[in-house]
């Protein structure tokens, strides 16, 4: 339960954040992708406590990518400017790549 409260007081941060600086829709998409992560965390965990005692382990990964992301959106309350250049570097790249 704990590491639920957690992860829904990052994802409500992110949420917090975003609406300060006008951008709701980067956080949705981070909660998206937050929540495919943990998908795959959860199965992984799965599959590999059939083998060895991983104890609490997939909690604290889901945590650690939960507290980056809400990293990510303070940083990019703080310095809006290195936010923009590096969105607009992964856009290009992602250009490329399609």
């Amino acid at each position: 339960m704990t590491t639920f409260a957690i992860i829904i007081a990052c994802i409500a941060f992110m949420l917090i954040v975003a609406s300060v600086r006008g951008n709701p829709g980067r956080a949705v998409a981070d909660t998206a992708l937050l929540v495919i992560l943990i998908g795959i965390i959860t199965v992984a965990n799965l599959i590999i406590s059939r083998f060895m005692d991983t104890g609490d382990a997939g909690e604290w990964i889901a945590i650690a990518f939960a507290g980056g992301f809400a990293l990510d959106a303070f940083y990019g309350l703080l310095a809006p400017e290195r936010q923009r250049r590096r969105d607009k570097k992964l856009r290009r790249l992602m250009k490329r790549r399609a």
